[in-house]
């Protein structure tokens, strides 16, 4: 895998992206903060085609190297841009949202909110929300899920867990129509 040290530490778990794959309805995502490619080659690897956005170039080519080990890298486009500018522009049945938490010092916190993340997490999901996708959002395991609630929008979420430890939580908004 190719990694350095700020993809080793936020890559997800294979378990979890393949887990997180078979949850997310549809058969093409949008994943809006790719990274490294994780969490995207883990919705091709359950046969979806996936739409990779990542802010960095070197993210990108990360990712794709990545992509290429797995044999995923044909189900998976590679976007180098503003996942807020650019989700607006593109059909999917799904958007994965894993925004960056901040680094290490994000488990110092002991509540973790939406003004939390980077961009604002109130921007991304004003960004990413449209009627006719689901969502699927990984946040850290202090997230504070009142945060949804007022969003009046049903939701489901689940635990990612490696062994007995809690790492992050899916929060699944299905599509409004």
């Amino acid at each position: 895998m190719s990694l350095d040290a700020e993809a080793l530490y936020s890559l997800v778990v294979e378990s979890v992206a393949l887990r997180t794959a078979d949850l997310t309805p549809g058969t093409h995502v949008v994943d809006a903060f790719c990274g490294a490619g994780g969490s995207a080659i883990g919705f091709a690897r359950r046969g979806k085609r996936v739409t990779a956005i990542d802010l960095r170039p070197d993210r990108l080519v990360m990712a794709r190297h990545n992509a290429t080990l797995f044999g995923v890298a044909d189900r998976i486009e590679f976007m180098a841009g503003d996942a807020l500018s650019l989700l607006p522009t593109i059909a999917a049945d799904s958007i994965f949202l894993a925004p960056p938490w901040g680094g290490p010092e994000y488990a110092r916190r002991p509540r973790f909110t939406m003004d939390c993340f980077t961009p604002s997490g109130r921007a991304i999901l004003e960004a990413a929300s449209r009627p006719d996708m689901a969502l699927v959002m990984q946040v850290p395991r202090t997230f504070e899920l009142e945060e949804f609630r007022r969003l009046g929008r049903p939701f489901t979420v689940v635990e990612d867990r490696l062994g007995e430890e809690l790492l992050s939580l899916t929060v699944l908004l299905p599509r409004q129509t």
